[in-house]
C-alpha cells in the first residue's frame, strides 16, 4: 500500500519518538516484539499502532488508523496479537522513560533533599470481581514527575518494597503504609519518613521506660487548646529501639466531624459499632518521622505532610486523561498491556511537562497563586493524542473508500443489520418500479 504521507503529519510524533531514551529497533528484537517484520514493518510504527490502541480501545478503529497513517494494512486479529506479544518490551520502554534524566529547579536542589511520595491505586475490567492490578507510584512533587511506576497483580499489596527508595529520601505516605515493615525498609534505605499512622497499627514503646505507650490515651489527655502534641517513642517490633517522634496534630472541628460520620457511615453499612478510640482518634493527624527535631519541627511537618495529596490528584488526573479504569472487557490477553501502554502515554505526558522547563520555583515562591497544573496536564494530553493519532490521517479515508473497506465492516452477525437490510430492499424496490408514463 502507499505509505507516502505529507512530511508534516509525522513530524511532530518523530519529535516524540526521539526523546525515548532506548534504541526502539534494536529493543524490539531483543524483547521478540518484532520477530517478522509482516505487516508492522518497523518498532516505531509498532509503537505507534500500541499506543493507538490505548487511546482508541477498539481493535477495529486502530487497524483504520494504522491503514490511513500508512504504517500497515493488517486486521484487526493481528493487531491484538501484535500487542500481545510487545508486553515484555512495554516493560522495558516504562522503565527506560523513568530513568531518564529530569531536570530538577536549581532553587529546590539547594534548599531540599529529595522529597518522594508513595501511593497505589487498583484497576479492574469492567465485570470484574474483584481488583486484577495495582499500580505503586512514587512520585515527586516539586518536579511533577514519575520516578518509579510498578505494575503488579491483586497480590502485590501496598509496601514499600515494590518501589525503589534511595539514600536522603524523605518518604511521605499515608496510612496504608504505616506499619513497622515499611518503617524497616526506611532504615535499610538509609532515607527518612513521615507516616500516617492508625491508633492501633503500628505498636509503639516509650524511650524512657519502654512501657508499650496508649495511643488512644495520650491523645485522651491532651488539653483542648492543645493543637500539636509530641513525644518520644520507638518502634515496638524494632530491636534497637531507634528513636522516632510521634507527633498528633488536631484536626479543626469540621474535619474531624466529617472524618467521625465516615466512620460511623462506614460501620452502619457492616452492622457494626465504631469503636470510641477510632472516632477519638479521628480528630487528629497521627504521624510518625524519623526526621530529627532540630531540623524539623513538628508544625512544619504536618504541613509537609499536606503535600501527599500531590500524589492524590496525580493518580486521578491519569484516571481521568487516559481513562484507566476504561479498560477493555475483550480482549482479555490484551488488557494488562493496554494498562502499560496507557502507563508509557503517561510517562511521555510527563516528557513534555519536564520540557517545558516552566519556573515552578518562582511560581511557589512568589505571592500571585501558581496555575493550576491539570489544566496544563489537559492542554499537553490533547497535544500528545494529535500526535500519536492525526485526525488529518482520515482524510485518506474518501480518496480509496475501497481499500478501507474491510477495517469499517463489523464482524459475521446472526442477525443482519436492518437498516442495511432495509436501505438494500429500499433500492432495489425502486430499480424493478417501472418508469411513469411522461405525458
Amino acid at each position: 500500500m502507499n505509505t507516502e504521507l505529507p512530511i508534516w503529519l509525522n513530524e511532530s510524533w518523530n519529535e516524540l519518538v526521539e526523546t525515548i531514551p532506548v534504541d526502539l529497533e534494536a529493543t524490539a528484537q531483543s524483547y521478540n516484539a518484532l520477530q517478522r517484520r509482516r505487516g508492522i514493518r518497523s518498532a516505531t510504527d509498532l509503537l505507534r499502532m500500541v499506543l493507538i490502541y490505548a487511546l482508541t480501545l477498539s481493535l477495529r478503529a486502530t487497524a483504520l488508523w494504522v491503514a490511513c497513517l500508512g504504517l500497515a494494512d493488517v486486521t484487526y486479529q493481528a493487531v491484538a496479537k501484535r500487542i500481545h506479544a510487545a508486553s515484555a518490551w512495554l516493560d522495558h520502554l516504562i522503565q527506560a522513560l523513568l530513568l531518564s534524566q529530569l531536570s530538577v529547579p536549581e532553587a529546590l536542589g539547594q534548599t531540599t533533599r529529595s522529597l518522594v511520595i508513595v501511593d497505589a491505586s487498583t484497576f479492574s475490567r469492567p465485570g470484574s470481581p474483584g481488583t486484577e492490578w495495582r499500580l505503586h507510584l512514587r512520585f515527586a512533587p516539586f518536579i511533577q514527575q514519575p520516578t518509579n511506576v510498578v505494575l503488579t497483580d491483586a497480590h502485590g499489596g501496598e509496601h514499600l518494597r515494590q518501589v525503589d527508595l534511595q539514600a536522603e529520601d524523605i518518604v511521605l505516605a499515608d496510612r496504608c503504609y504505616g506499619v513497622w515493615s515499611n518503617m524497616e525498609c526506611v532504615f535499610e534505605a538509609r532515607a527518612d519518613a513521615v507516616f500516617r499512622i492508625s491508633w492501633n497499627t503500628f505498636p509503639l514503646v516509650s524511650l524512657e521506660d519502654g512501657q508499650q505507650v496508649d495511643l488512644p490515651a495520650w491523645l485522651k489527655s491532651l488539653s483542648p487548646t492543645t493543637t500539636i502534641a509530641e513525644r518520644a517513642v520507638a518502634a515496638k517490633d524494632d530491636p534497637q529501639r531507634r528513636s522516632l517522634r510521634l507527633i498528633a496534630g488536631r484536626l479543626p472541628q469540621e474535619a474531624a466531624d466529617r472524618a467521625r460520620a465516615k466512620i460511623r457511615k462506614a460501620a452502619r453499612r457492616k452492622g457494626r459499632t465504631p469503636d470510641r478510640r477510632t472516632l477519638l482518634a479521628a480528630g487528629f493527624c497521627i504521624l510518625i518521622t524519623t526526621l530529627p527535631a532540630e531540623r524539623w519541627s513538628a508544625e512544619e511537618l504536618l504541613a509537609l505532610y499536606r503535600v501527599r495529596w500531590q500524589v492524590e490528584w496525580c493518580i486521578r488526573r491519569w484516571k481521568s486523561l487516559c481513562e484507566l479504569k476504561r479498560l477493555p472487557a475483550y480482549p482479555a490477553p490484551i488488557a494488562e498491556e493496554v494498562l502499560k501502554a496507557k502507563l508509557i502515554l503517561i510517562l511521555l505526558l510527563h516528557q513534555c511537562l519536564a520540557r517545558l522547563d516552566l519556573p515552578w520555583h518562582q511560581w511557589w515562591t512568589g505571592k500571585i497563586p501558581p496555575p493550576v497544573i491539570s489544566t496544563l496536564m489537559v492542554s499537553l494530553y490533547c497535544h500528545l493524542c494529535e500526535t500519536v493519532r492525526p485526525a488529518a490521517a482520515l482524510e485518506r479515508l474518501p480518496e480509496n473508500p475501497q481499500r478501507y473497506l474491510r477495517h469499517l465492516c463489523s464482524s459475521r452477525r446472526k442477525r443482519p443489520l436492518q437498516w442495511a437490510d432495509a436501505a438494500r430492499r429500499w433500492l432495489l424496490h425502486f430499480a424493478r418500479e417501472p418508469a411513469p408514463n411522461v405525458p
